[in-house]
């Protein structure tokens, strides 16, 4: 493990870090329960930061419109501060933000442990469908955060490595999270070995980690309520920067995993749904 730990800002010891596969529910209230109690659990477990997936605070599915709103994301995200700071605990999760002019953004946000937002991230690479309602974001930030030099990449800007790299040139990173919402296709279920195949997302993945010397670790939501009949969801990994898979979460179950960086063990404690 010793390699790993070097690639940490001045071969400090490895975090202990979370990760929550929470369960996706249609209404920003729901959400954020689910957030400050798996908050409260992966502090509880010794952890310094948890990760989120995109969209965490309202959850990502057709109903965004009604949720992404300011009157409803603000004063939930207040709570999560709130629980960040009484938990003394970092985390990294995805929510709407809005610009002085009100536009809309698919942003993932750095908490840290007082509750104050350190950095914010505006998701650049957006899909159609995600362009009727949100605007890109043009830059990729990094910054210290729980002892890290930390950006995102949001899920399917994996697809586009050459333009990631142009914007980290200059800003050398030692973690990289990845919220996604990376499964089959919508309303797939699949059976056999072969079907199982990632289209391709988990092995752009090693080559991000690669590429830029640095951890990347995933947090995916467990289920989708568009396409409730999805399976292979969940399973969020954690990259060595090598390319190599330390650790998976399980498949299509929602529940936090405790770790330390490096390291292949985890701690799974299950939430409900």
């Amino acid at each position: 493990m010793a390699e790993y730990i070097d690639a940490m800002t001045n071969s400090t010891p490895s975090p202990r870090m979370a990760i929550a596969q929470q369960p996706m529910h249609w209404t920003t209230a729901d959400n954020v329960g689910q957030i400050v109690a798996a908050l409260a659990l992966a502090a509880e477990q010794g952890a310094v930061i948890c990760v989120f997936p995109e969209l965490a605070l309202t959850g990502f599915h057709r109903g965004i419109r009604e949720q992404g709103t300011q009157a409803v994301v603000e004063p939930a995200l207040r709570q999560v501060q709130a629980a960040c700071c009484a938990h003394g605990i970092a985390c990294a999760l995805g929510a709407p933000t809005f610009d002085a002019s009100g536009t809309i953004l698919n942003s993932y946000l750095h908490i840290d442990a007082t509750g104050a937002i350190a950095s914010i991230v505006h998701k650049n690479g957006l899909t159609p469908a995600e362009q009727t309602f949100f605007a890109a974001g043009t830059e990729r930030p990094v910054m210290e955060f729980a002892g890290c030099r930390c950006t995102t990449v949001m899920c399917r800007e994996i697809e586009d490595i050459e333009t990631i790299a142009v914007q980290l040139q200059d800003a050398p990173v030692d973690l990289i999270f990845w919220p996604s919402l990376v499964g089959h296709p919508p309303g797939t279920v699949h059976e056999t070995p072969a079907d199982t195949d990632d289209l391709g997302y988990f092995k752009r993945t090693a080559v991000l980690a690669r590429r830029f010397d640095a951890f990347v670790v995933q947090s995916n939501w467990p289920n989708a309520l568009n396409t409730p009949d999805s399976t292979y969801l969940g399973e969020s990994r954690v990259y060595a920067p090598d390319g190599e898979i330390l650790l998976m979460l399980p498949r299509d179950e929602a529940g936090v995993g405790v770790f330390a960086l490096g390291e292949r063990a985890f701690h799974w404690t299950p939430l409900p749904a």
